[in-house]
């Protein structure tokens, strides 16, 4: 099983790499990392700050970009070109081919957040900047929250059409990172009558949150590693979650 795992996730990356959607939008990403010293240069306070945490947050939109466009995709992809048929005759789980496309993904959305990271880092130390443990945290975040992104849009492209899957991740990202929200309605007896259902969206709904460490740039708030491991964790487990519901999917989809 595992050997027929690694050799559909190869394929998936390379497949992924020769994409031209995956280069348009790391080259998107790049852009935003040399144009955010143009807000360095608007901005009253750190320069380098303002560059650090734009451009990891247009790492973050690139993380997101990646798995709208290839990974909402990549199931309907195989069906339209009917390759799925002859690898599912060679004796090939669909589980396997499900598992094996989301390593895959990850492999190669990890590839494009690495040279955004790197082409980031160059950036700064040009300027005079001086990448810490806390550029480390927050790149290791994002890393961390393309995990869990990357499994929701299979979820999705295994549930429904591919557009729809991908604005379904969209509205996904922007929940999960928003669920802090759900629990200041609830604070101080605000919306007695939704608290119950707030209550249990904020359980329910990921949050991304955990894992988004941009504030902690520039050496101002330390690094709660700790933190960050359980949000990795957490990150880790619901993307099981995503990935198996997939499965589960796609196993009675009709292909």
């Amino acid at each position: 099983m595992r050997d027929r795992v690694q050799v559909i996730a190869r394929a998936t990356f390379l497949e992924a790499v020769r994409d031209r959607v995956l280069f348009v939008v790391l080259l998107f990403a790049v852009g935003v990392v040399l144009f955010s010293r143009v807000l360095g240069w608007l901005s009253i306070d750190d320069e380098l700050k303002m560059v650090e945490d734009f451009s990891l947050s247009g790492m973050s939109i690139l993380g997101l970009l990646l798995a709208m466009l290839v990974g909402a995709f990549a199931l309907a992809k195989e069906i339209e070109r009917r390759t799925l048929y002859s690898l599912l005759s060679r004796d090939l789980k669909r589980a396997e081919f499900v598992v094996g496309k989301y390593f895959g993904l990850v492999a190669a959305f990890w590839a494009a957040l690495f040279a955004a990271a790197v082409v980031l880092a160059l950036w700064l130390a040009l300027w005079g900047g001086r990448p810490g443990e806390s550029y480390v945290a927050a790149v290791a975040g994002l890393l961390c929250e393309s995990l869990l992104v990357t499994a929701v849009a299979l979820f999705l492209g295994a549930l429904a059409a591919p557009p729809i899957a991908a604005v379904g991740t969209c509205c996904f990202v922007l929940a999960a990172h928003s669920t802090e929200a759900l629990r200041e309605l609830t604070s101080n007896g605000k919306s007695p009558n939704f608290a119950a259902v707030w209550r249990v969206l904020y359980h329910f709904i990921p949050n991304l949150e955990d894992v988004n460490f941009i504030n902690t740039t520039g050496g101002q708030v330390p690094v709660q590693w700790s933190h960050l491991g359980m949000g990795a964790a957490a990150m880790a487990l619901w993307s099981a979650v995503f990935v198996g519901g997939a499965v589960l999917l796609f196993r009675r989809r009709e292909v």
